[in-house]
């Protein structure tokens, strides 16, 4: 059996106990690979761990072999599902997440060419949900976010601009002091005149104005979010369908443990 992407192996070490089966967990991080050879060792049990980069087509994929993938994140599920009958893989099951990695531009459809156009960002928007996050997570997000708001309304003023401009990802260590702290190593990294005291009171005001109204308008895109969701699971199972497999795509588990409780099981013919 193949533990896909699978970190330090405790899908792989749970199966390898309870079914009585060799498991080999492919992962890249050879931290995470050291870690799983120790509790693999404490566990008794016969599990294997690969250092290596599940995208590359020499990946070990043996016939006949089964694979499973907990959370595996775009390309890397993508990858298994695209070589999975060149391998003479035996069987999958593969749950997918984070359907937005490694996608540049528009989404490629594994299945078959289609009208419809999905970009990265709508690929992002089947994974935007905050289901398991800690009530102080959600504080944290939240706070975040209109602080960012706080700023980029400073910066259209002082650089006269009228759309949001992206900027790089902010330490998460910057929101843990105060907005105005905030603000002053914003405006040195972006270059932009750092705001006077008097000021930081409204920008911060302006800032959580803005991101009521954001997450206002984000209720519309979520509408959308468990049928993209949905359509992009599905192209992997008609991918493996068209590949002479029998497939099935099925819930195994509620949306308050993930909301990526979507499982695709393949089964070669």
């Amino acid at each position: 059996m193949i533990d896909w992407c699978g970190g330090k192996g405790h899908l792989g070490r749970l199966l390898a106990r309870q079914w009585k089966v060799a498991v080999t967990t492919v992962d890249s991080d050879p931290a995470l690979c050291a870690d799983g050879r120790d509790l693999a060792a404490r566990a008794g049990v016969e599990q294997d761990f690969v250092v290596a980069d599940a995208t590359l087509p020499d990946t070990c994929l043996d016939r006949g072999q089964h694979a499973v993938a907990l959370h595996a994140c775009g390309h890397l599920h993508r990858a298994l599902v695209a070589r999975a009958a060149p391998s003479g893989l035996g069987a999958l099951d593969v749950v997918p997440c984070c359907y937005h990695l490694g996608i540049e531009g528009n989404y490629r459809t594994l299945s078959r060419p289609l009208l419809t156009a999905v970009s990265g960002d709508d690929a992002r928007m089947a994974v935007t949900e905050a289901v398991t996050a800690a009530p102080r997570q959600l504080r944290q997000r939240d706070r975040e976010m209109a602080w960012k708001l706080g700023f980029d309304t400073w910066r259209r003023l002082h650089d006269d601009s009228d759309g949001y401009r992206r900027f790089r990802p902010v330490p998460a260590a910057w929101s843990r002091g105060s907005f105005g702290e905030f603000m002053q190593l914003m405006a040195r990294r972006e270059k932009v005149a750092v705001p006077a005291a008097s000021d930081m009171d409204e920008l911060e005001r302006r800032g959580w104005q803005r991101q009521r109204e954001v997450m206002r308008l984000s209720i519309v895109r979520h509408a959308f979010r468990r049928p993209l969701e949905v359509w992009l699971a599905l192209d992997l199972a008609v991918r493996l369908e068209d590949d002479g497999y029998a497939v099935q795509l099925r819930r195994f588990c509620e949306r308050r443990l993930t909301p990526r409780n979507l499982l695709i099981s393949a089964r070669l013919r």
